[in-house]
């Protein structure tokens, strides 16, 4: 187990990753409307996240396959532990806007790049179940951060879940400036042939085009998500703690769902696992304006995280696999770069949308593009097979 330890240790950092971002999900959108933001500014500040990881997810990828995953990870725990401070020195809504913009170099330099850290750091044997490792710490992050960041808030104020999810973001920060040791080899050394020359290596690759297509439409469902359903559920009554156990119920079945699917992905064409995970979940999107309980909605969201963790599981893998030799960290890039495309489009789009047909116009119609989405994806999937 010796051997397993930098794996362990990089599952830790990631799983403090994400307790620090989602910490806030449940309170950021409120927080906005405080300051007065409305809804569509909201999607505007979602929106700056999603341009910062756009610009930056390639070019970070690239720099990981030359200096090392660790370095470009160490940058993202810093920007996770100083955007929520951001947020808290915040007065009006135009403030948000940086902090939004760390977060996204936050975003860029850790999640993507921390799959493939813990692919190089596996011993071969157990690559597979380091992969599944990873996951499930970012799933377990991600359901314990909406809970103790809505619980927070309630109790202390937002700005309570802000300097909680700081605290997250700097002991992860500590914990990676404390694995030079044990994770050094992970950095692979590979020859430096440019960006320009590799952008357009990658980006030829029609294995990594088909997967980012889907990327695509994953990061639409997840971004009508994570920044509509906490105003959603404080439209029909939902509190802070409230909205921060539905999304905690999604984060643990989504978490539960991960290392089954990388199972799956071993026996089915990941692929279609992908593609099936973006109808199920464009699915449970088409429903959720028409409930109103608890009960009902949180079990939704939970159907919702078992069809998201089976897509994130079948996509990571997928393009760890079928990356060019040399260039994980750019491949993963490119395939990140898809989703932080609709990171910026859609919350703005989704925002416009909602402000003229409500929530309910804005779910669905964020369903009705996936499953279109997910018939494109099926068409290049069977093109690039023949």
């Amino acid at each position: 187990m010796k051997e397993l330890g930098g794996v362990f240790a990089v599952c830790a950092v990631i799983f403090l990753a994400d307790a620090s971002h989602s910490a806030a999900i449940p309170t950021f959108p409120f927080y906005a409307n405080s300051l007065g933001a409305s809804v569509a500014m909201v999607g505007v500040l979602a929106s700056a996240t999603g341009l910062s990881t756009m610009i930056l997810s390639m070019p970070l990828g690239f720099l990981s396959d030359r200096f090392g995953r660790r370095p470009v990870m160490l940058l993202g725990m810093l920007c996770f532990a100083f955007a929520p401070i951001a947020y808290n020195l915040s007065t009006n809504p135009v403030h948000l806007l940086l902090a939004r913009v760390i977060l996204g170099v936050a975003m860029a330099a850790t999640f993507s790049i921390g799959f493939v850290y813990v692919s190089e750091v596996a011993p071969a044997a157990w690559r597979n179940v380091a992969q599944g490792l990873y996951m499930t710490s970012m799933g377990i992050g991600f359901t314990l951060g909406p809970l103790v960041g809505g619980l927070s808030a309630k109790a202390l104020g937002y700005h309570a879940s802000f300097y909680l999810s700081s605290g997250f973001g700097f002991a992860g920060l500590i914990l990676l400036l404390l694995l030079r040791g044990s994770t050094q080899k992970s950095a692979p050394e590979i020859g430096y042939r440019g960006l320009s020359s590799g952008f357009r290596k990658v980006l030829t690759n029609p294995k990594i085009v088909v997967a980012g297509t889907a990327n695509f439409f994953n990061s639409l469902l997840y971004n009508a998500t994570m920044v509509y359903f906490p105003l959603f559920g404080g439209s029909i009554g939902f509190d802070e703690p409230q909205v921060g156990l539905s999304l905690a119920v999604r984060g643990l079945v989504s978490t539960a769902s991960r290392i089954p699917a990388g199972g799956l992905a071993k026996r089915f064409d990941v692929l279609r696992l992908m593609a099936l995970g973006l109808i199920v979940s464009a699915a449970t999107l088409f429903v959720l304006p028409t409930l109103d309980g608890l009960i009902i909605i949180g079990t939704i969201l939970g159907i919702q995280g078992a069809a998201y963790g089976l897509y994130l599981t079948s996509g990571n893998i997928f393009i760890t696999e079928e990356a060019p030799e040399g260039q994980r960290g750019a491949s993963i890039g490119v395939y990140s770069t898809f989703s932080n495309i609709s990171g910026v489009v859609s919350p703005i789009v989704l925002g416009v949308v909602s402000e003229t047909w409500g929530f309910q116009g804005a779910f669905r119609a964020s369903a009705a593009f996936a499953i279109l989405g997910t018939v494109l994806t099926l068409g290049l999937s069977s093109k690039r097979r023949k």
